[in-house]
């Protein structure tokens, strides 16, 4: 009987959380929704890392600043310890973090999600995953 219950609640959670994934807020609404300030961060790369997202130290005259990129599975093959990097950032009212916007490497630019189709998009579809070059999940069918 216990165990049943301890079933059933777990499925429970799991089809909330599922639900406040799928349905929860977007990127692009959260930033025409809010009064939300971009900031250009621009400088060399001196640190890459890739856990648990895409993050980069960038050396800058006023000292290391460290962006999010975006999710871990993003690849970009221009990124490389010692480019130069320009980016355009927000830093976020919840963690307090500056997170990308747009970033060009070297002069190519290489995200933007300041243009996003983002809200354009069928809730329950991709998310805005087209925004993002090599992303897994635009190998995947869908009915």
């Amino acid at each position: 009987m216990k165990f049943k219950s301890l079933v059933i609640l777990s499925l429970v959670i799991l089809s909330v959380f599922s639900l406040a994934y799928a349905y929860g807020p977007k990127f692009g609404s959260y930033l025409t929704n809010v009064n939300v300030q971009l900031i250009k961060i621009s400088g060399t790369v001196s640190k890459i890392t890739n856990a648990p997202a895409l993050t980069v130290t960038i050396k800058t005259a006023s000292g290391d600043k460290e962006v999010i990129l975006g999710p871990a599975w993003l690849q970009i093959e221009d990124l490389k310890v010692g480019s130069k990097i320009e980016v355009e950032s927000f830093v976020s009212l919840v963690t307090n973090v500056f997170k990308a916007v747009k970033v060009t490497v070297d002069g190519k630019e290489v995200l933007n999600l300041q243009n996003s189709s983002w809200n354009n998009i069928v809730r329950g579809g991709r998310r805005g995953f087209q925004n993002y070059q090599n992303c897994p999940c635009l190998n995947l069918k869908t009915n």
